[in-house]
């Protein structure tokens, strides 16, 4: 997906930020364990917070166990692993979306600026393939996902329509966690649905420099009606953060209720770290300390 689902480190108690790291690391473990080693360069933010969010909701027991780190045999690392299916549908659910995102990159940009993504695409393919065999559920969620969401932007479509299909990838899968669980299938499903609708806002906001630049579609070029305009001027981009940044807020709102509905069993303070207060961090620098998180946002300094 997009790597901006991601906890406030500065107000996790130390504790939480091992547990964190502890999550991260066994996601990334079952990643080299299913899909190959390569496999785990595609770990992300995003699914971290579908594994912390299926493990608590689940009740799904975790043991720790400390082993050497596959990226850096000098390193040893703090594991929980899972006795469920919370490891390996955040795995699966890694490779399918990289495949997508891969193939839709691809049609969207030049050859020459795709020729790695070209070169990756077999080997996505592959994982994917195996992804969508271990769970068709979740293939079906992303690949309507990937289709939904060309067929909005191909057609100009405004704002709410171009972030109604991460919206619904998220709702589905995160409903999905709940199993038989009927009491809380419905606030799984209302906090994906407002959680993918900020995650599609939140990109959009910090792609909307280099879209400008490129002529690239953005649906908050139309609504904003900056059509024609390779760069903003100071107070146009302004009036752009502070409208991206009303519209984030609003669709944030909307997660707590459903977060407050939730009976989570572990890890409740890290997913609500990163609901109340990694989510809106976020917010503050890409849009008013203007920090370009994409080349680095993953976690870095693990």
């Amino acid at each position: 997906m997009f790597g901006y689902v991601r906890p406030n480190k500065s107000e996790l108690l130390v504790k939480e930020y091992e547990q964190y790291k502890a999550v991260y690391c066994q996601l990334c473990r079952v990643l080299g364990r299913d899909y190959g080693f390569f496999a785990r360069f595609f770990l992300s933010y995003d699914c971290t917070f579908y594994a912390l969010l299926a493990l608590s909701a689940t009740g799904e027991k975790v043991s720790p166990c400390r082993e050497r780190c596959a990226c850096n045999p000098l390193k040893r690392c703090r594991y929980l692993e899972g006795e469920g299916e919370a490891y390996d549908k955040a795995a699966a659910l890694t490779m399918l979306l990289a495949y997508y995102k891969a193939e839709d990159d691809i049609q969207d940009d030049s050859p020459i600026k795709t020729v790695g993504k070209r070169l990756l695409r077999p080997y996505l393919r592959r994982k994917a393939r195996w992804a969508r065999v271990r769970y068709p559920y979740l293939a079906k969620c992303a690949e309507s996902f990937m289709e939904s969401q060309r067929a909005a932007e191909e057609a100009g479509l405004s704002l709410d329509p171009c972030a109604e299909p991460t919206a619904k990838l998220l709702g589905d899968v995160f409903e999905d966690i709940a199993g038989e669980n009927k009491g809380q299938a419905a606030a799984l499903k209302q906090l994906g649905y407002f959680l993918g609708r900020w995650v599609y806002l939140m990109d959009a906001a910090d792609d909307l420099p280099q879209d400008l630049r490129t002529g690239a579609f953005n649906p908050f070029i139309d609504r904003l009606d900056f059509w024609g305009k390779s760069q903003l001027s100071p107070d146009e981009r302004k009036k752009a953060d502070n409208f991206c940044n009303e519209a984030l807020n609003r669709t944030a709102a909307r997660m707590l209720p459903a977060l407050n509905l939730l009976e989570l069993q572990s890890f409740g303070p890290i997913i609500e770290n990163v609901i109340k207060k990694g989510l809106p961090e976020l917010q503050r620098e890409i849009l008013f300390l203007h920090i370009k998180e994409k080349p680095r946002r993953e976690l870095k300094n693990l």
